[in-house]
């Protein structure tokens, strides 16, 4: 089994190297990738505050059962949507915030169903299933070496009461592919709960708290052979735990949706070289949306994000902005 191991990471790294990549990049760019977002994908689903305020929505509703489903409980969704932006960071490197410094092209298609509404105690219970897949493609010549699909699945709990409160407990699966070498870069699984707290400010502005804990459990044999000179690098070497704090506002003007977010989060490693590893994140970020129709709409938006990384000899602090548009289309039955 090591030597299948061995020979597994070994290919990997040759094909890396083959097409000008180096392990310490690709791990950069592993580690400064977005991830599939479960509550994302199932409020994406949603029609937006602006067109109509009669659905219930898990990101920011209480107990109310969803008028939207079917007699037998159970709602489908799907959707798809493509972002092209400009990324000042993409392999999040320390350093200058302008670094490699390229357009980026995703396209998600995403789908999910909530199996039903249940009353509990005082709650609301729907159970949701999903999955998504991501093309990631770099615009700059030098670094499109990198292009990436990603691969995301979920099961989740969703439990809604009367008082804006909402609580969630769940588990996700990641994976990232190299479109150039047909290469596993990364995969992970990763248990979360989290709380959500959602109230009124005026007759345009509802804010939004959340609270999230979760395990990221990784493997990853591009990065399997890295050392400090001390130690190697095993394939679990990015698992973590995650806690996770974010605020936002969403407020209606005419009819555009405008959304400022702050989030921090805390991460604390205990594999291999990363052992003792903590990092710091923050990510602020500006959406504005426009409702073309209920099911297709067109946002702006802007965000910029810093890691402050302690307890390594490998510096993995870095900066980054993105900024761009994106259309978005869904629907539910």
């Amino acid at each position: 089994m090591k030597k299948i191991t061995l020979i597994s990471s070994l290919t990997v790294l040759i094909a890396a190297i083959s097409y000008g990549q180096t392990q310490q990049q690709l791990r950069n760019r592993i580690e400064g990738s977005d991830r599939p977002d479960a509550t994302k994908q199932i409020s994406s689903s949603k029609k937006s505050s602006t067109s109509s305020s009669s659905d219930s929505n898990p990101s920011d509703s209480g107990a109310q059962r969803p008028v939207i489903l079917k007699e037998s409980g159970i709602s489908a969704y799907f959707g798809y949507d493509s972002k092209y932006f400009y990324r000042s960071n993409p392999l999040a490197t320390d350093g200058k915030l302008k670094q490699q410094a390229t357009g980026m092209w995703t396209n998600t298609f995403y789908t999910g169903a909530g199996l039903g509404v249940f009353e509990y105690s005082d709650s609301v219970v729907t159970p949701y299933i999903g999955g998504s897949w991501t093309i990631n493609e770099y615009v700059e010549s030098e670094i499109d070496s990198f292009n990436y699909n990603s691969t995301g699945a979920y099961a989740l709990l969703l439990f809604q009461y009367g008082n804006g409160w909402s609580a969630r407990a769940g588990v996700s699966y990641a994976n990232d592919r190299s479109t150039e070498n047909d290469t596993e870069d990364y995969k992970e699984f990763q248990p979360s709960i989290g709380i959500m707290k959602s109230y009124t400010i005026n007759d345009s502005a509802t804010a939004i708290f959340d609270a999230t804990i979760g395990r990221h459990l990784s493997e990853s044999f591009v990065i399997a052979g890295l050392t400090d000179g001390a130690k190697t690098a095993s394939e679990k070497e990015l698992s973590n735990t995650e806690y996770a704090l974010s605020y936002s506002v969403n407020y209606s003007w005419n009819e555009i949706l405008i959304s400022p977010k702050y989030r921090i989060s805390y991460k604390d490693y205990d594999k291999g070289l990363n052992d003792g590893r903590s990092d710091l994140s923050n990510d602020i970020s500006l959406k504005a949306a426009y409702p073309i129709t209920d099911s297709f709409k067109l946002s702006l938006f802007y965000s910029y994000s810093t890691r402050t990384a302690d307890g390594t000899s490998i510096s993995y602090d870095y900066k980054s902005f993105d900024t761009g548009a994106g259309l978005g289309i869904n629907a539910r039955f």
